[in-house]
């Protein structure tokens, strides 16, 4: 009998079983042509500017547009990105700059240039969804430390400490936070960092909501801290800041020797990222500040909403929360499945939070950016409704 060729052992963590019963049920809901307002993916409801848009990139402005892009991405975005970055106090030239297909894909690369199989990545949680599984299927290990959700008591340094082995390599840090709308304190970046430093361990940083700050100055980022130049890697992009999660373009950047190695990777996983969409990121890069003010305005209302029918702190940045269901469980319930099975019938959908970290399984995270705000404040009744029945 011929042998069936086996899987990889290093994907069988990877599953969406977790959510795809809701999603499932939703779509039969939608098909009935009941309401089902859609909380559960971080997307954004506005169309992007004008020059952002894919129906205005025409080959009569921009010659060539349906061949390749160069693989470290097009002249035109590396110039507005390494204008962007020299707002801070580190500028980055143009050759550590990496144009990726976003956030996602710019995170795998960084993932298979930097781990091995059987290396240990901190993982503070809870965290987004899918870097437990971009980590896992590298043959690497995810770390789960619980942190996000309890900064005000804890001690950062010592519960860090206590989960680095023999084989940590590297630490995911996330700030504005998907899920939980936290932008970390500087105590806790020091905390996080001096772990890094004492360990020789890479900080990889995810900046997916860099420009989503709800006060009145942006917080500095992670990757501009002078002590870890020469062992950090940044990842950006441009879906959530500026509404064109369908372009598919983000950016990486960090020092010039890992920078060759992740070009190198990058060449061989996805070649480049979208032409097209690289010329419309360009532009609104260098022309969406005033999209971008009115945007950050906007999501600040629409986050504090919510946390005011959940009953939590408000955001201070991101598009996300996250919120503890366990006072809304019923008898007998162990997780938030019911209570989100219950919100759906009410017409909402939303992520288990189980999704973000295996201690948050009586959680549930709702994003308040993927609709617009009349869309919103019906969805936020119909919760209301759920937690007070």
């Amino acid at each position: 009998m011929p042998r069936h060729p086996a899987l990889s052992a290093t994907n069988e963590t990877l599953s969406s079983r977790v959510f795809s019963g809701l999603a499932q049920k939703a779509a039969a809901m939608r098909a009935e042509g009941r309401t089902v307002h859609a909380l559960s993916v971080g997307d954004t409801y506005p169309d992007p500017l004008p020059v952002a848009r894919a129906e205005n990139q025409r080959t009569d402005n921009f010659p060539d547009l349906h061949k390749y892009a160069p693989p470290t991405g097009e002249p035109m975005l590396l110039d507005a990105i390494a204008e962007r970055l020299s707002l801070f106090d580190r500028s980055v030239p143009v050759e550590r700059i990496q144009v990726v297909s976003g956030a996602t894909s710019g995170l795998s690369v960084v993932a298979s240039t930097l781990l091995d199989p059987g290396d240990e990545v901190l993982l503070p949680a809870p965290f987004w969804p899918l870097i437990r599984g971009i980590i896992a299927s590298r043959g690497a290990v995810p770390v789960q430390v619980p942190l996000f959700d309890r900064l005000g008591g804890l001690d950062v340094e010592a519960v860090l400490e206590a989960a680095v082995t023999p084989r940590t390599s590297a630490i995911y840090i996330n700030t504005p936070h998907n899920p939980t709308g936290v932008i970390l304190p500087p105590a806790a970046i020091d905390a996080m960092l001096r772990v890094a430093q004492r360990h020789d361990l890479w900080v990889v940083t995810d900046e997916a909501y860099q420009d989503l700050w709800f006060g009145d100055v942006a917080p500095d980022p992670v990757w501009a801290r002078p002590e870890i130049a020469d062992r950090y890697v940044a990842c950006h992009t441009l879906s959530k800041s500026y509404g064109i999660a369908g372009s598919r373009i983000g950016y990486v950047h960090g020092g010039e020797e890992v920078m060759r190695s992740i070009r190198a990777v990058q060449t061989f996983q996805t070649y480049c990222a979208p032409k097209p969409m690289q010329m419309g990121a360009a532009r609104v890069l260098r022309e969406g500040a005033d999209w971008l003010k009115s945007r950050r305005e906007e999501y600040a209302v629409a986050g504090a909403k919510t946390a005011e029918v959940l009953g939590v702190a408000p955001p201070a940045g991101g598009t996300f929360l996250l919120f503890d269901a366990t006072p809304h469980l019923h008898a007998g319930e162990a997780d938030a499945l019911g209570f989100l099975d219950r919100c759906l019938d009410a017409g909402v959908l939303m992520t288990p939070g189980v999704a973000c970290g295996s201690a948050y399984a009586s959680w549930v995270r709702i994003c308040f950016t993927s609709v617009p705000p009349a869309e919103l404040d019906d969805a936020l009744a119909r919760i209301a409704g759920v937690l007070e029945s």
